[in-house]
């Protein structure tokens, strides 16, 4: 690595320029860097929703989920599938294995549920995997004055959407809501009868009445000439006016209106909207594209003023510059406060400015990196440069300090600095590498997990290696000009650590026990301590529910939304709420179904609102709405902020799943730091069944009459207001009660008779939701837990399940598991601990390689628990858990605290050459105490905006407090512990030739000085 320093050294000119290019280069990569809120992140399932009108929860079971089901068998790396289905929808989670490719697989069921043959009326599926790289960048809704109709809608379709899609970097905009109109003919049947026109015949009353036909050409006045013959309907008056015989039209006999959808409701602060959801492009700025957005609305609500209203409800491209301004303050002030650590120990600005030019150098470097890899500029790699930034000034500090140390007697020749590199060049490099070779395996990780750590870990690769070549180039070359004219100070020993360390080696016996005790008590507390997930504390929304009974009458659901939104309307914290009820076809394309008798919230609140008080106020209310079950919490940008263990009961017997769900839900309610448990035991639907008396007629014949009489029937399309609008034939017999649909009159060959004269009619109870695993019906037991116990909770569950397999508790074929977010973050952290090991095992490694003695390494790799005891020391104090942010802050001390290690280690060695090891471990230890405190401290210092940084809810918080506390803790407890520790064990394992020297007599008495 000392080549650098020579061609440093004898090229300044090219050093200079390429030093100014970099700066230029670094600074315009910051500005054309495309900035995003995290990188993009495949999510480890795949969603397939299914729409099916009319159809019950039961049918859409047997005919729609339960054949998907059987197509999804063999899908390569399919971990289970789980299914929800309900009147008029199913919903299905795929989950694979965390080393599958998520896009392949989407494809690979994509193909196979192309071979499903649906029944009629089911809606084609959407297939869909959520990559982090598609949420949207801004949502925002459209409110008209007057309800939303046809004009409307092409109002919105070929003038507001064309703005927003010829937006630059715009990927794709999707709109939600607004649904076309439809037309109703509603018959009178005493009308109809009167006038002597066959019902029948209005199932075709539009054929050939809006057609386009070419009948051929003719010669006429001696040119070919086309002929067309055309019928167009294109109004209501037009359908109103049709002509069923000579003396009727149609609207002498039928009521035919507009009708806008009633299966679903969406709601912008109380008013109906349309939903306009904006994606960007790969490669497009997301805080460009987010302002850009805001100007379009503003002009389009300048524009259309009095007609509609543009609300934007969610920009992350404010969020993003929000979150990339925040990491930046916090990266410039960790750099100021690592330069008044150095400044306070070198107490010369020359020397100072020499130290800290490695951080803007090396941070431009790292950004002309970031952008040659295709990093993106992101909360997770700004948060890499965070923690990495009191780190950049390690190496210069070491080799800074070891110019002005031997710059006493000399002159600062080429030969002088070249020499004075070498003397630590070994060390800088390896201790750099061994960091290095923390991180860089992080992109080894599986799944998720590495799609978020791999940015982070090639950042702080990139910003260490800069630093690195920094420190062997330009700090060599300044310090040649400009410590000239510093005069060099009497390094003066710290006689308190010298005694110590002397008294130390005198005694092994006690830093032997202190090690002891440390490994012991780090296992203890790390046992003890709790393991959760990464809680979000802030709210970028507020999620807010109403789920009522299934059956419950539209009505009474839409009394529930007027009392929600005038509740909500009064809330002095509430910028925007939005409304979402029943099954929205459109919301199937996000993978977003639910139950028709459910009712979502999402309140976006005021800047400063306190979000857990706002909930927990909203929870208050429930005494309002004794009809439904409410629920409120705080949401991210994932979705709602519940930190939960479910538990899946799958079994072939529907009463055995209940009563295991029953046990399941007793014995987890008494474990420590669970909450609330509730179950997915949903309330039952009322069902009339009919049952055809096969002898009499068919089941399939009489399930098409009873539909076409008490359900409207689509006859054809027409165009209004140039939008394709469908036509329905209304019921032709309204139903009220059971007997109604019993004297309901067929048409049989035989003539007409009554329904239940050919079959059984009875009223049930059948499930209003299904719920299945791997096509086995099953229950799902959610335990909402403190996310500081979720491991702990976790492991509690997963032993007593292991006590209810052995005791049969369940009965025979019926059995719990543990899914969900609970597993995966348990997942995670092991996934993180075999990291630990292999990275463990590579520092090593590179120690053989470069110091090329076994007995040094493994004194250097004690300095491990030196830091874990630390970092769980920190975590106790602090009151945090060990989550996956904690996880990779241990997994970085195991990089930087064999820093010092490698220091201190490395001069042991080079001394050995001249003196006995007791004399090489007293002058190594007074030589480099200085560097050792200057540059843990630096890296210390550099780390405390980070503890105290705000956590927005819109990230997912991997690079946050936990990961400062470790750092900071360990780094401080490690660095104490290592100038003790690690002198003492690596004389302890030269025990014999450190015995013969003090016998001969080699040891000088005193004190010994340094070169």
């Amino acid at each position: 690595m000392i080549w650098f320093t020579k061609w440093a050294l004898r090229n300044k000119s090219a050093l200079a320029f390429a030093v100014f290019a970099s700066m230029i280069f670094g600074v315009f990569s910051y500005t054309t860097i495309p900035m995003e809120l995290m990188p993009a992140a495949d999510q480890p399932y795949v969603t397939i929703s299914v729409v099916g009108n009319g159809m019950d929860a039961v049918s859409m079971d047997e005919q729609v989920t339960q054949p998907i089901e059987k197509a999804l068998n063999g899908v390569r790396g399919k971990k289970n599938v789980a299914a929800q289905t309900g009147n008029n929808f199913t919903q299905m989670t795929v989950t694979f294995e965390s080393d599958i490719n998520v896009k392949e697989a989407k494809q690979q069921i994509q193909e196979r549920i192309s071979m499903v043959t649906l029944p009629n009326g089911v809606m084609k599926p959407y297939v869909i995997n959520l990559n982090t790289s598609e949420i949207p960048i801004v949502e925002l809704g459209l409110t008209f004055d007057k309800e939303i109709g046809n004009q409307e809608l092409n109002i919105v379709d070929n003038e507001i959407m064309p703005m927003f899609q010829d937006l630059k970097g715009v990927g794709n905009v999707i709109t939600n809501g607004g649904k076309n109109q439809q037309v109703l003919i509603k018959v009178d049947p005493a009308k109809i009868t009167a006038a002597h026109y066959p019902l029948e015949k209005l199932y075709t009353l539009l054929q050939g009445k809006n057609a386009s036909v070419a009948v051929g050409e003719q010669t006429l006045n001696n040119e070919a000439t086309s002929i067309i013959v055309t019928g167009k309907i294109e109004s209501l008056d037009d359908i109103k006016n049709i002509q069923l015989n000579s003396k009727t039209k149609l609207q002498d006999v039928a009521d035919v209106s507009m009708q806008k959808d009633t299966k679903s409701i969406t709601h912008l602060n109380g008013k109906n909207f349309i939903d306009v959801v904006i994606q960007k492009d790969s490669t497009s700025n997301a805080v460009t594209l987010g302002k850009q957005v805001e100007d379009a609305v503003k002009k389009i609500n300048k524009d259309y003023e009095g007609t509609l209203q543009a609300t934007i409800f969610m920009n992350l491209g404010n969020t993003v510059l929000d979150s990339i301004n925040s990491m930046t303050r916090e990266v410039l002030t960790g750099a100021l406060f690592a330069t008044l650590i150095i400044w306070l120990f070198l107490r010369s600005f020359r020397m100072t400015l020499i130290t800290i030019v490695s951080i803007p150098l090396s941070l431009c470097l790292t950004m002309i990196l970031l952008s040659f890899f295709g990093v993106t500029l992101n909360i997770l790699t700004l948060g890499g440069i965070a923690v990495s930034v009191g780190r950049l000034v390690d190496d210069s500090i070491v080799v800074v300090e070891n110019i002005y140390r031997r710059k006493k007697d000399h002159k600062l020749t080429p030969a002088f600095l070249i020499e004075a590199v070498k003397e630590v060049g070994a060390a800088i490099t390896s201790s750099t590498l061994t960091t290095v070779a923390v991180f860089l395996p992080m992109m080894l990780v599986s799944g998720g997990l590495r799609d978020l750590v791999a940015p982070f870990a090639i950042t702080i690769t990139c910003s260490l290696l800069a630093s690195l070549l920094v420190s062997l180039t330009v700090v060599p070359a300044l310090s040649g000009r400009m410590m000239k004219k510093v005069k060099v100070k009497e390094h003066k020993k710290n006689s308190f650590y010298l005694s110590l360390l002397k008294w130390s080696l005198n005694h092994k016996w006690l830093p032997i026990i202190l090690v002891i005790l440390v490994v012991i008590g780090s296992i203890g507390l790390f046992v003890s301590m709790p393991k959760g997930s990464v809680d979000q504390k802030d709210s970028a929304y507020i999620a807010i529910s109403l789920r009522y009974q299934n059956g419950t009458s539209i009505g009474e659901i839409k009394d529930g939304i007027s009392k929600m939104e005038s509740i909500l309307q009064d809330k002095k914290g509430v910028k925007t709420h939005i409304t979402i009820a029943g099954v929205n076809e459109d919301a199937a394309q996000y993978g977003n179904l639910q139950d028709a008798n459910v009712v979502q919230f999402m309140v976006f609140p005021k800047d400063g609102t306190d979000s857990a008080n706002f909930v927990k106020e909203i929870r208050k209310t429930k005494d309002q709405f004794p009809a439904a079950e409410l629920t409120a919490d705080t949401a991210g940008l994932l979705g709602i902020n519940k930190t939960s263990v479910s538990v899946d009961v799958i079994g072939k017997n529907e009463d055995d799943i209940k009563g295991a769900a029953d046990i399941v839900k007793k014995e987890i309610r008494t474990i420590d730091g669970v909450q609330k448990v509730e179950s997915n035991d949903q309330n039952t639907k009322p069902t009339v069944k009919i049952t055809v008396d096969s002898k009499l007629s068919n089941a399939q014949e009489i399930s098409q009459s009873v539909y076409a009489m008490i359900q409207p029937a689509a006859i054809g399309n027409i165009k209004i207001d140039g939008r394709t609008t469908t036509v329905k034939l209304g019921a032709i017999k309204e139903i009220q009660t059971v007997n109604d649909l019993k004297d309901l009159q067929l048409m049989t060959p035989n003539g007409p008779v009554a329904l239940s004269s050919i079959a059984k009619i009875e009223e049930r109870k059948e499930p209003g939701t299904l719920f299945s695993k791997d096509g086995h019906h099953y229950l799902q037991v959610s335990a909402f837990v403190d996310s500081d116990k979720m491991v702990d909770v976790t492991g509690k569950i997963q032993k007593q399940i292991v006590v209810w397999d052995k005791d049969h508790t369940f009965g025979k074929g019926t059995s719990a598991e543990i899914t969900g977010s609970a597993m995966q973050s348990s997942d995670d952290l092991v996934e993180l601990g075999k990291l630990a090991m292999f990275s463990i095992g590579i520092v090593f490694m590179i120690l053989l390689v470069t110091l090329k003695s076994f007995r040094a390494s493994i004194a250097i790799l004690i300095s491990l628990p030196l830091a874990a005891i630390g970092s769980l020391l920190g975590l106790v104090v602090t009151h945090s858990s060990i989550n996956i942010s904690s996880g990779i802050g241990m997994l970085m001390l195991v990089g930087i605290v064999v820093t010092n290690a490698i220091v201190l280690v490395d001069r042991i060695r080079h001394n050995e050459d001249s003196m006995s090891i007791r004399e090489a471990i007293m002058e190594a230890g007074a030589v480099r105490l200085r560097p050792i405190l200057m540059t843990a401290l630096a890296t210390v210092f550099a780390m405390l905006p980070l503890l105290v940084a705000h956590e927005s809810a819109m990230s997912l918080n991997l690079v946050s407090k936990g990961l400062a506390v470790v750092v900071i803790f360990g780094l401080i407890v490690s660095t104490l512990l290592t100038l003790i520790v690690i002198p003492t064990f690596y004389e302890l394992f030269h025990f014999r030739k450190a015995k013969k020297q003090r016998r001969h007599g080699n040891l000088v008495p005193g004190t010994p000085l340094g070169q």
